[in-house]
């Protein structure tokens, strides 16, 4: 088994043109090998991106999945939370397949190699605005407070079982806590991430303190950047991944990345 590796996530043919591009700009700079998930009928399909360094078909690995609505919480909130199952190396970072590396990411592995910790995420230990201004009630009924979570980058170790296994229980409390579906109505993976956190009593890593990822780079901004879009802050060194949520805008960055 390698010992570092990426995973992504290309359930529908949509997201392995999108995880494609995302290896592409990640192979730009780093040699560590990269697994994709896919839909048992798009394996040839990835294949052909000749990209990916395994490819892994995706199936059901716990119960949890007979509750989840097709499509956004089947294919993205499930095995979002039950990564553990489908990934390949002894350390693994994922993102969203709509993140294009800007800058080499050896620093950022490094720093999540030397903590204790076996899962590293985005986000902020306070924020009572997060989750569409419902985290308090969300804390006041799980009984600790929830810290805000961002869910395009999770780096984790294999040892990471008992996180992942409690993600996929408390899912089933979805509703009883008071977590919301506001986004294409379904459960969302940050919120059940955020739980886990409070769970064991891990913090994210602040999303000003490391340079790990930023969002939505404008044609403007000179690559590569050390700017911090979600605070509008310079980092200390150049941000590795840059989450390019508004879609539109993916396949332009990505050509610019790649004339880096």
């Amino acid at each position: 088994m390698n010992r570092q590796g990426y995973i992504l996530i290309g359930l529908g043919e949509k997201y392995v043109e999108e995880a494609a591009m995302c290896a592409k700009s990640i192979k730009k700079f780093d040699s560590r090998p990269i697994n994709v998930l896919v839909l048992p009928e798009h394996t040839e399909l990835a294949k052909t991106k000749e990209v990916f360094d395994d490819i892994t078909e995706f199936k059901a690995v716990s119960k949890f999945y007979k509750y989840c609505q097709p499509g956004f919480e089947q294919y993205g909130t499930y095995p979002k939370i039950n990564l553990i199952h489908y990934c390949r190396y002894t350390e693994n970072i994922f993102v969203d397949t709509d993140v294009i590396c800007q800058y080499n990411p050896d620093e950022l592995w490094n720093f999540a190699n030397s903590r204790k910790e076996p899962i590293m995420m985005m986000g902020t230990k306070e924020d009572h605005n997060w989750h569409w201004g419902f985290i308090d009630e969300v804390s006041a009924k799980f009984g600790k407070p929830v810290p805000h979570i961002h869910g395009g980058f999770l780096y984790f170790r294999k040892t990471a079982f008992e996180f992942f296994e409690f993600c996929d229980m408390i899912a089933y409390r979805y509703d009883e806590l008071g977590c919301k579906r506001m986004f294409r109505g379904g459960m969302c993976d940050e919120i059940i991430f955020a739980l886990a956190h409070s769970h064991f009593n891990y913090s994210p890593i602040e999303f000003d303190d490391h340079p790990m990822m930023t969002f939505n780079y404008s044609e403007e901004i000179k690559l590569p950047s050390k700017l911090q879009t979600h605070n509008n802050r310079e980092l200390k060194d150049y941000i590795p991944f840059v989450h390019m949520y508004d879609r539109d805008k993916i396949k332009p960055f990505f050509e610019r990345v790649m004339k880096l």
